[in-house]
């Protein structure tokens, strides 16, 4: 009778949600007139995490769980000056280091059944600087209608996808747009909302997708360096002015689309180029052995 009993709560307990050893922690930093400005970082080493643009009247947000009981994120403010510091440290104690970030790529759903989640939400009170550095696991990050002055973004092994939603650009222009892949991947979607006037990308063994949805808002430097990855750029607008240096090497392979012409050698521009266009899209391009390839 009591292992009827039993087996009729686990059911229940499943099919209600209810998941018993199930750890949640809240944490939340209010707006006030003591500082104006947010330094967020996030360490996120294994799992899921969301970024979100929020209305709410607090400045910072965050919901985590686990189903590891002694899942004890680390949330930490402090202030500089005019400057709120907060710091979330996803790590539940157990992460291995590099061992764990290499052979999750190769066993990457042994590391997803028994997942760390985060869902932090973002003011537009205040402007923000951005550090965001993944592990293992897939995250996302929607930065709509934000004002982000600097935003650095690295991964290990994780799938990161960072962008914003059609109309809501960054409230201020950015300043940097830092990108650092290992052997994970980056999609950085509708780039030219995001206001920035330099992007700095470091590309390793992973991948690296940078969408432009239409033309920029202001001039912008690209420089990036790719070792054995990929990095690929999709210009959907062609009325995007854009011009290319590239330095190469034998071991790479650099494709480019039919909009795109050599004016001398290691440099292009497309057929929306001229010396004073506006919101001019530059490329300093350095390829070991890897991909570079415009769409």
């Amino acid at each position: 009778m009591w292992r009827n009993s039993l087996l009729l709560l686990l059911v229940l307990g499943t099919n209600s949600g209810i998941l018993f050893g199930q750890t949640k922690k809240r944490y939340t930093v209010d707006t006030t007139s003591e500082y104006n400005k947010l330094a967020f970082s996030l360490y996120s080493p294994s799992g899921t995490c969301q970024i979100r643009p929020t209305d709410h009247p607090k400045l910072v947000t965050v919901y985590c769980k686990s189903e590891n009981d002694d899942y004890h994120p680390a949330f930490v403010t402090r202030q500089s000056n005019k400057t709120k510091l907060v710091s979330l440290d996803m790590d539940d104690g157990k992460s291995d280091g590099i061992t764990r970030t290499l052979s999750g790529k190769v066993f990457k759903s042994s590391y997803m059944e028994f997942e760390n989640k985060c869902n932090v939400y973002l003011s537009h009170h205040k402007p923000i600087i951005l550090d965001l550095k993944y592990g293992v696991g897939e995250a996302f990050a929607d930065l709509s209608g934000l004002a982000v002055e600097r935003l650095k973004i690295g991964t290990g092994s994780a799938d990161v996808t960072v962008g914003y939603q059609e109309g809501k650009e960054n409230l201020v222009n950015m300043d940097t747009f830092s990108i650092k892949v290992d052997l994970g991947s980056v999609t950085v979607q509708r780039l030219n909302l995001s206001k920035a006037s330099n992007i700095i990308a470091d590309v390793g063994f992973g991948d690296l997708t940078l969408e432009l949805s239409d033309t920029l808002m202001l001039n912008t430097n690209v420089k990036a360096s790719v070792g054995a990855g990929t990095m690929e750029i999709l210009i959907a607008n062609q009325n995007t002015p854009a011009i290319i240096y590239v330095n190469n090497s034998i071991l790479c392979r650099v494709k480019l689309n039919k909009h795109f012409k050599e004016i001398r050698k290691n440099v292009f521009v497309n057929d929306s180029y001229h010396k004073d266009a506006k919101n001019l899209i530059t490329f300093n391009l350095d390829v070991a052995m890897g991909n570079i390839i415009f769409r």
